[in-house]
């Protein structure tokens, strides 16, 4: 039985840090995604979706020329593979999209960028404008990011006459991560696990002296009644 040849023209995505309804998922998916070919899209649970194209051609047009989002919220869109998670708890690296500014010339193909991208993660693929060298401006490219990531703003690359250059990073998105659970569906501020501290009022107290034959003992009113001391003598 070879049953992954049925969906070897899929993605697993999922929106990260939020959950909508599947109908508007699917609908806004369809209308984004179905100019360049017929979709289906299939709900596997817990906000996780299985899109299969008619052809590679339209799944790679797909993967290319992210990122993807639906009303604001960023869309993790990675290629299926048969030994792949659909569980999105363990979908740890999440694709990132960045922009390098100056990048040498001579780095400017698939397996210079990729050098340079492994500084931040496992590149994945680059859009199409920057395969063709359509515009040198920038360089786009998709790798995977460990939660563990800081999100560097520069990446510093020797030539070869062993002078160096600096290549800003520019991230269009960056995933919350949660370095206490390992994920990035929420941050640390947000984390589940993260003990609270909550502020509770203390009651108001107010100290008067009582009259003079008290002998200096004083009466403590609290705020809504009233403390009567009566000492023997």
């Amino acid at each position: 039985m070879n049953g992954a040849k049925d969906w070897e023209y899929s993605v697993v995505s999922f929106l990260v840090g939020k959950k909508l309804p599947s109908k508007n998922v699917k609908q806004i998916l369809e209308r984004k995604w179905g100019q360049v070919g017929s979709l289906s899209i299939h709900i596997v649970g817990n906000g996780v979706y299985l899109i299969i194209f008619e052809n590679l051609q339209a799944r790679d047009w797909v993967l290319d020329n992210g990122p993807w989002d639906v009303w604001g919220y960023h869309l993790a869109v990675r290629p299926w593979h048969k030994v792949m998670s659909l569980t999105m708890g363990e979908c740890k690296p999440m694709p990132v999209w960045v922009k390098l500014r100056g990048v040498p010339i001579q780095f400017w193909n698939k397996l210079g960028l990729s050098y340079i991208a492994s500084v931040l993660g496992k590149p994945l693929h680059m859009d199409m404008s920057t395969m063709n060298r359509y515009a040198l401006l920038y360089a786009r490219v998709c790798f995977d990011m460990n939660d563990a990531s800081s999100f560097p703003g520069s990446i510093t690359l020797e030539l070869e006459d062993g002078s160096t250059t600096s290549i800003e990073v520019e991230y269009p998105w960056r995933p919350a991560a949660c370095t206490l659970c390992k994920v990035f569906d929420h941050s640390n501020r947000s984390c589940p696990r993260v003990t609270r501290r909550e502020w509770m009022p203390r009651p108001v107290v107010m100290a008067q002296k009582k009259p003079g034959d008290a002998e200096g003992w004083i009466t403590v009113n609290r705020k809504g009644s009233i403390v009567d001391e009566t000492f023997n003598r």
